[in-house]
């Protein structure tokens, strides 16, 4: 498959190449990035750091599709970006799904297959491109995307692709991290900083979003600010990280990054990155439903 250099630097990202992997190999202390690439859901009540909050997030996808179709046993559904395949594992236990998931990074393909051996849900996983999807026309009932079209760069032909691939009135719930549309060109730079470090195209807005899902023949059906419960809770996270490397603490703690083999050269480039963003950025689902022909 041909890559330009965006898509190869978020293959090296996610196949732990190169130095942005490092942030990965950070979370997979804490987090279940094993199988969970996508962020968090979490009320007021949960821990978010710790637990099962990118499996709650997986969670609330499931259910606005749920809510939308009169069985999902059996049901096809693609996981557009499906990463190390926890998403499409749990949507299948969950709620029955017969779920498909495609992946640009082989690497995440072969830890989705590893991670869904010994269960008994039903679930594939394939590499491929997100804009070029291998299935027949009318192949799936439901699709999700789920933190996954931040790191594309054309979305609109992942939207007509979709569009192609579902039934008529099949459902499209994603989930993704925007701009918020109202941001001056300094916050816009911010943001634009955020994706270089983190290897991601230029972020979208909802107003983009719903422009192009329209120009795809879906209809937008509800957009769904969970900011509050995802990264909204992050930037006390990146602040207790930037306030340590102010203390004296700050030799120990890169101490044990390194003991990781982690370096916290770049880590600190991308959590610096994102806590300026934070402010600026939204977390939402976007609720769509194919036309009918």
């Amino acid at each position: 498959m041909n890559q330009n250099p965006l898509r190869k630097r978020i293959t090296d990202q996610f196949s732990y190449r190169g130095e942005r992997a490092d942030i990965w190999r950070a979370f997979d202390l804490l987090l279940n990035t094993d199988a969970f690439l996508n962020l968090g859901y979490s009320e007021w009540y949960q821990p978010h750091v710790f637990g099962s909050s990118q499996r709650r997030l997986v969670t609330e996808i499931g259910s606005r599709i749920t809510s939308h179709l009169p069985a999902t046993d059996g049901a096809r559904l693609l996981d557009v970006g499906c990463g190390r395949g926890g998403p499409a594992i749990h949507l299948a236990d969950q709620f029955g799904f017969s779920v498909t998931g495609l992946d640009l990074v082989p690497y995440n393909i072969e830890r989705a297959s590893e991670n869904a051996r010994g269960t008994r849900v039903e679930t594939e996983f394939v590499v491929g491109d997100a804009t070029q999807l291998p299935f027949a026309t009318d192949s799936f009932t439901a699709c999700t995307a789920i933190d996954a079209l931040v790191y594309l760069p054309d979305r609109n032909r992942v939207f007509d692709a979709v569009a192609d691939v579902l039934e008529p009135e099949g459902m499209l719930v994603l989930s993704d991290l925007v701009m918020r549309s109202d941001v001056s060109e300094r916050e816009r730079s911010a943001v634009d900083s955020f994706a270089e470090a983190w290897d991601m195209p230029s972020l979208g807005t909802v107003e983009g979003y719903s422009a192009t899902l329209d120009d795809a023949g879906f209809v937008l059906e509800a957009v769904e600010d969970i900011t509050g419960h995802s990264v909204g809770q992050f930037r006390k996270w990146t602040s207790l990280y930037l306030q340590l490397l102010e203390s004296p603490i700050r030799a120990l703690l890169e101490q044990l990054l390194r003991a990781y083999d982690l370096d916290p050269t770049a880590i600190t480039e991308q959590v610096r990155a994102a806590h300026r963003a934070l402010p600026f950025l939204q977390h939402v689902v976007l609720v769509t439903k194919a036309k009918a022909l």
